[in-house]
């Protein structure tokens, strides 16, 4: 059942930030698309001179056709196509599998031809080969750099000619959360900052449980974490909604959907939240758009509020605190929007339900205009240009249409046939316009048209509307960077920025002075500097503190003596883990018996499986040993799987299947291989894994023994890979429905192992959190 409700809506750097706003105020023009919904981040192009129909077995108005598809849209800028994918190899074929990796591509807008590729390793995740790239890229018009987010949560910053420029590793960092589904958020670009959120938890006050979605904004030419937010509460369901930035109130603000259901306005500066509603009782994907003040948002998932699956909202986007019935201009229960993201453009709002309808909306009223058929599932979210709907539908269907109020024209329709093998092709990706192509991605091809003899032609884009004129009075403070990892020797120094109760830039400053630290004894802290010295004894984190102006400030450190580490874990209590270890606060705790205390899997609901991460994602050339003990569910005789990690590749005991394993990419089970091992539950087993570089890729060498008796010479299991993991954290996993049990976890050096006998090292590492 549909319902349409129509309600009351509630009524040193000063002159840089001046200088920034007005040249964010005056007209720019089309021509790139570095959004994944184009240069208003609302799916709209300014183009004209675009064709109306196209046929790729005739070539009509067809410029070039690549077999390198995907999931993703594509960005475009400066004359270059940018297209997150997976690699072309067969995971069906055991030879191929091991080949099967993520890439970036970049293609020639003009001709289709592959200018560079960086071609990368997937690991630890659970998201297989066919859901690879369903977050787009991002581009920045101002540096001509481009970002991507990997699905194993790798966020890269390339220069366009490929070179990456920075990094950081999201599972290893932050504890990102990954699903089996790909849902993966595309980043954002907004001024001096590249914002991509995600479902994490990590360490310290954010390492607790629930996960929370969080906002992490990177200065966007360094990498430097300049902020983190996290509106809304415990996330239901990963997510992809990509957030929008607009001018409302004269607050710039940045909206989003989020994995609680809700979506959320923060301010683009700060973020901090203005307002929120939630809507669903499972993740929201759907992207939201704004005309005015006017805010519309949907989704295709249980409501809070009503039996009715799916809803469509037009809320009052200069409102405050919590949306609720006076804040809502109008909104249309029972049509499932989950998936492709809304558009609006002079006074039509256009949907795309899961079911292939194209509804057309009056978007002050929420009168529906008209509903058009274009198959059976809706995915892509349509853009409007040049008086024409670019539309596609997930069974191989593109539609170029012609609106109006008083109905909708079809002037193009091509089925695309799979390029290989019966059916249709796929298509969840949405165009992009730039230069006067289209340029179109599908699971099989990429393909850019144009129409033929024409000239690119554009107009103006609109601004966004002017802010609040910036104050004095400071009233957020960010230390820059907000997080930092220093290993030993290493320093960071620090800038403040200051923004006034609307989010408007004061000024950017180094001159202050931390006035203090916690968590970080060692650790030297003075001025604007963190410096980790060389002989720091135990693992560190905390954070720093200051005050500008009566307004305080905060920035978190983790801090890693040198190797060889080893917990013992005696001193533990408690609740207590490794300050520095990510996603470890109750996934594990430690348990004292017969005198001695270990670590172990806590009990409790949600997923039985953990990883945990014990080091920065640079780290090579290491061995992690540990002790590991499984219990048996005296019910079901189950036993737990147990692995330590090295490089990215888990080194695990089977206890079910009683076997021993080597694996990176879990359900390709790529460079994977298993032997049988027999062993005992309620026993103590030793595992020892490194990776050894060959000239060919690398050799994964682990073994197993039991705890106490002298460590075998020969490895128990080698693995090869001819696309090496060369480097990444050491840590722990476990899958366990059943208690399992980890002691003296040791981290050293490869080449240069603890003294003491081969089975028994007797460095003693870093010591336990005080």
């Amino acid at each position: 059942m549909r319902r349409l409700s129509t309600l009351s809506a509630a009524a040193s750097f000063k002159l840089a930030a001046f200088a920034a706003a007005a040249l964010m105020a005056s007209p720019s023009f089309a021509g790139d698309w570095a959004n994944w919904r184009g240069p208003e981040m609302n799916g709209v192009s300014r183009e004209t001179n675009l064709p109306e129909t196209w046929n790729p077995e005739t070539g009509e108005n067809v410029v070039w056709t690549s077999d390198i598809g995907g999931r993703a849209a594509p960005v475009i800028l400066n004359g270059r196509v940018y297209l997150n994918s997976r690699t072309h190899h067969d995971i069906n074929d055991p030879e191929e599998s091991v080949h099967a990796q993520e890439q970036v591509v970049c293609f020639d807008l003009e001709t289709g031809e592959v200018l560079w590729k960086d071609v990368f390793n997937v690991f630890q995740t659970d998201i297989p080969a066919p859901r690879i790239g369903w977050s787009s890229m991002a581009a920045d018009p101002e540096t001509g750099n481009v970002y991507c987010h990997s699905v194993s949560g790798l966020f890269i910053c390339y220069s366009a000619d490929g070179e990456r420029l920075w990094q950081h590793s999201f599972f290893e960092q932050y504890g990102r959360i990954s699903g089996y589904g790909g849902r993966n958020q595309t980043p954002i670009i907004d001024e001096g900052r590249v914002v991509v959120s995600f479902l994490c938890r990590n360490w310290g006050e954010t390492g607790t449980p629930p996960p929370k979605h969080r906002y992490y904004a990177f200065d966007k030419k360094t990498g430097e974490v300049m902020w983190v937010a996290a509106p809304g509460g415990p996330p239901q369901d990963t997510n992809y909604s990509v957030p929008i930035v607009t001018v409302i109130d004269g607050e710039r603000l940045l909206i989003g959907g989020n994995g609680d259901g809700g979506f959320y306005a923060i301010n683009a500066r700060t973020g901090k939240t203005r307002w929120g509603q939630k809507m669903s009782k499972r993740a929201t994907n759907v992207s939201p758009v704004v005309e005015e003040n006017r805010v519309y948002i949907a989704h295709g998932e249980d409501n809070v509020d009503t039996i009715d699956f799916g809803r469509i909202q037009c809320i009052d986007g200069s409102a405050m605190g919590e949306i609720g019935p006076e804040q809502t201009i109008w909104r249309i229960d029972g049509i499932k929007m989950g998936y492709a993201s809304l558009l609006v453009h002079e006074g039509i709002l256009y949907c795309v339900a899961d079911t292939g309808v194209l509804y057309a909306f009056d978007s002050k009223t929420g009168e529906e205009l008209w509903e058009r058929s274009l198959g059976t599932v809706g995915k892509g979210s349509p853009v409007w240009a040049d008086g024409k709907l670019y539309v596609m539908e997930v069974n191989g269907n593109v539609h170029i249409l012609k609106p109006s109020r008083e109905g909708v024209e079809s002037l193009s329709h091509v089925e695309l046939p799979a390029r290989e093998g019966a059916g249709t092709d796929e298509i969840y990706a949405s165009p992009a316009i730039a230069d006067g192509k289209i340029v179109l991605v599908t699971r099989d091809r990429t393909i850019c048209i144009a129409k033929e003899g024409a000239e690119p032609a554009e107009t103006e884009i609109p601004p966004m509307a002017e802010e609040k004129p910036v104050g004095d009075e400071v009233a957020t403070v960010h230390v820059i960077p907000y997080e930092t990892s220093l290993a030993a020797g290493q320093d960071q120094s620090y800038r403040l920025q200051t923004f006034d109760a609307n989010g408007g830039f004061i000024e950017e400053t180094t001159n202050f002075a931390f006035s203090g630290s916690e968590g970080l004894e060692g650790v030297k802290v003075e001025g604007t500097q963190v410096a980790v010295p060389e002989d720091l004894s135990a693992h560190r984190g905390g954070t720093v503190k200051t005050e500008y102006e009566g307004v305080p400030a905060t920035a978190r450190v983790r801090a890693f003596p040198n190797l060889p580490w080893k917990w013992t874990f005696d001193e533990f209590t408690g609740k207590q883990v490794p300050p520095t270890w990510i996603n470890a606060i109750a996934a594990i705790g430690p348990v004292s018996q017969d005198g001695e205390t270990y670590m172990q899997k806590t009990s409790g609901e949600g997923r039985p499986s953990a990883y945990i991460w014990c080091g920065p994602p640079e780290m090579s050339g290491y061995t992690v040993q540990c002790d590991v003990m499984s219990s048996e569910d005296p019910k079901r005789r189950q036993m737990a799987n147990i692995g330590i990690t090295c490089q990215r590749y888990n080194f695990t005991l089977k206890g079910n299947v009683q076997k021993l394993e080597v694996l990176s990419w879990v359900p390709h089970r790529r460079a994977a291989k298993e032997v049988k091992f027999r062993w005992d539950p309620k026993k103590w087993y030793t595992m020892k894994v490194r990776v050894t570089p060959t000239d060919e890729g690398c050799n994964v060498q682990g073994k197993v023994w039991e705890r106490g008796k002298a460590e075998p010479e020969k490895w128990t299991i080698e693995a090869f890979d001819p696309h090496p993991n060369e480097n990444g954290s050491p840590g722990v996993y476990f899958y366990a429905q059943t208690e399992c049990f980890f002691d003296n976890y040791q981290v050293y050096p490869s080449d240069s192992p603890p003294a003491g006998s081969e089975g028994e090292a007797a460095a003693t590492g870093a010591a336990a959190s005080e």
